[in-house]
């Protein structure tokens, strides 16, 4: 069995027994072959020794409380990587403003300390299977550069004397389109694009399928990217979360590898129409996620019907959680993010929480009960008002049928003091389920 190799360094006792002890009994999936074990060592000068070693696969660093210009350390600490190999920070929480000027130096990740089991274990294993797919890239590649070197020079010079002239533009798209991904995944056809990068369906060539691939544009976007892998990674247990497959490292950008999912978006549908035993069924698996997250201290923050796919045979899956965030150690986000006609009033105010989320949901609700948004306006600045000072129609008064009991779940989501709506979307499941216990068989929404 292959033994890697956790490098520690200028960790206090009682930090090292915590990380040996979890690294020890940690499971990492498919790398059943590959053991783990940890190497502690007092300084970087000391670590320096172990980065020729081809087994170390992550390297935990905990910075000096009395250190000056500790940026400038790791940046030199990290050109001394023989190779790449990610860099997870220790932060006392004394340096903790500092944090975006060590992750520029060259930190990968950072955890403000104390140490403790919860979040912090699933960060751990990203950045573990993170090590291992740069690891594995970085062998391959430098073995087919020094198989293929000399027919890859012959090649190009033969392309050049003989190709028609092609546009940069061209040869940049060609170039790109032509590698493979972490010299695995080959890319197929765009499927969107946006401020952060793009996603890309890719084939595995070593025969695993089709996968959702997401580039970002600049390597800058690696933190936020990272952010990503740890909250689907959390989410990785549940049915209705998108699977997180690997993260890779391309070109000194991080790449999500997700599943592929095959099947129309919630709106689609809508548009099509459904049946309201499909809607229920819908819904429910939505809250279902959603609790799932909230359970974890995640928010979602964009909540909305073109970010759920339904399957063919009915299963829901959530999608875009990179404007998640994990509140772990905060109750609110002072970050303004969303789209406008499913945010809460805290959330336009940039302090959105885990009940700005049951805000979404019922936004989502009312819109399967009655067919229409509660507040739409084209002027973006008119519907922030909308959310901010009026109260939605009744959604009796659009759809008569509904009962009062559905009509009061919808409206107590969208009360516009946080305080006094649904906790989480456990509590707005169970409330819903005490009142409809049928529900997901037609018995509450209307026929579209």
């Amino acid at each position: 069995m292959i033994s890697d190799t956790v490098l520690l360094i200028n960790l206090n006792s009682e930090e090292e027994s915590f990380l040996r002890n979890l690294i020890a009994n940690m499971e990492i999936e498919e790398l059943e072959e590959t053991a783990l074990k940890s190497v502690a060592v007092s300084s970087v000068e000391e670590a320096k020794h172990f980065l020729d070693d081809e087994t170390t696969r992550l390297v935990i660093m905990r910075l000096e409380e009395k250190g000056r210009r500790i940026d400038h350390e790791i940046r030199r600490f990290k050109k001394s990587f023989q190779r790449p190999v990610p860099l997870m920070i220790l932060v006392p929480e004394i340096h903790m403003r500092k944090v975006k000027d060590y992750l520029r130096a060259g930190a990968d990740e950072f955890w403000i300390l104390p140490l403790d089991s919860s979040a912090f274990v699933v960060r751990l294993r990203v950045l573990l299977e993170l090590g291992q797919s740069i690891r594995e890239t970085h062998g391959s590649m430098s073995q087919r550069q020094s198989a293929g070197s000399l027919w890859s020079h012959v090649g190009s010079r033969l392309r050049r004397l003989f190709a028609a002239p092609d546009t940069p533009a061209q040869t940049a798209i060609s170039e790109t389109w032509s590698q493979l991904i972490a010299g695995k995944w080959q890319r197929i056809r765009r499927l969107g694009f946006g401020s952060f990068g793009e996603v890309c369906l890719v084939k595995d060539q070593t025969g695993g399928g089709l996968a959702v691939a997401k580039i970002p544009h600049d390597k800058k976007m690696n933190r936020k990217f990272l952010r990503e892998a740890v909250i689907l990674k959390t989410l990785n247990g549940h049915p209705n979360a998108v699977h997180l497959k690997e993260v890779v490292k391309e070109e000194d950008k991080l790449v999500l590898i997700q599943e592929y999912i095959e099947g129309s978006t919630l709106h689609d549908l809508l548009a099509e129409g459904l049946s309201s035993a499909s809607k229920e069924k819908a819904f429910l698996q939505l809250l279902d996620v959603v609790a799932y997250a909230h359970k974890h201290n995640i928010m979602h923050r964009d909540i909305k019907p073109e970010n759920i796919i339904v399957t063919p045979n009915g299963e829901l899956k959530l999608l875009d959680f990179g404007t998640s965030k994990d509140l772990s150690r905060g109750s609110i986000s002072s970050t303004v993010i969303g789209s406008r006609p499913y945010m809460a009033p805290e959330q336009i105010m940039g302090k959105s929480r885990i009940a700005s989320d049951v805000w979404a949901l019922g936004v989502v609700l009312y819109s399967l009960a009655t067919e229409f948004l509660p507040f739409y306006d084209e002027n973006e600045k008119q519907l922030m008002d909308f959310i901010l000072e009026t109260e939605p129609d009744p959604p009796r008064e659009l759809e008569p049928s509904l009962s009062q009991e559905l009509e009061a779940i919808i409206l107590k989501c969208l009360k516009k003091d946080w305080a006094e709506r649904y906790a989480d979307a456990h509590e707005l499941r169970q409330d819903l389920l005490q009142k409809f216990p049928d529900f997901g068989t037609g018995v509450a929404l209307p026929q579209q």
